[in-house]
């Protein structure tokens, strides 16, 4: 695999997981950002 394939790969699954983090953060009630992480951890 050349370099640039693999730094292409490895930014897809970056942000798949940024994008499936950001949806389970933002909690049934539709908070995001800093609430939602805050309401997960009480």
């Amino acid at each position: 695999m050349s370099p640039s394939l693999r730094k292409a790969v490895a930014v897809a699954i970056g942000g798949g997981a940024v994008a499936i983090a950001s949806v389970l953060i933002t909690g049934p009630g539709g908070n995001d950002g800093l609430e939602g992480v805050s309401y997960i951890l009480r």
